[in-house]
């Protein structure tokens, strides 16, 4: 929880660091990052909310996703209201049957097509 702007003595406090690591994601990517240990800035009143948002981005992170290029031979309207389309990616040379978020819907009226990015 953020420091109330009255709080005035909040640039005085000790500060604590709250750490997420997998040794599997970074024996895996090596050069994902920079190269620098140094952490994310983030500013919280107590370690505890500091620690559970830290493991929420190492979740992210450490998570491992593809991106796909789909297209399609028809026009394909994706209801966009009803929040960020997902589809079901089943693909045999990608060897890939998962459920993806769609990133970019490109939709061509003249050839009547749709092309997609995937991420799963």
């Amino acid at each position: 929880m953020p420091a109330d702007f009255d709080d005035i003595a909040a640039a005085t406090r000790a500060a604590a660091v709250a750490t997420w690591s997998d040794g599997l994601t970074a024996g895996r990517y090596p050069n994902a990052r920079d190269g620098t240990v140094t952490p994310a800035p983030g500013f919280f009143d107590r370690i505890d909310d500091a620690q559970a948002v830290a493991n929420a981005r190492g979740v992210l992170i450490g998570a491992e996703r593809r991106r796909f290029a789909v297209d399609i031979e028809e026009l394909v309207w994706p209801d966009v209201e009803s929040g960020v389309p997902t589809v079901r990616l089943v693909d045999d040379e990608q060897r890939a049957d998962l459920p993806c978020l769609t990133a970019r819907i490109e939709i061509d009226l003249d050839a009547e097509t749709t092309s997609l990015e995937l991420f799963g």
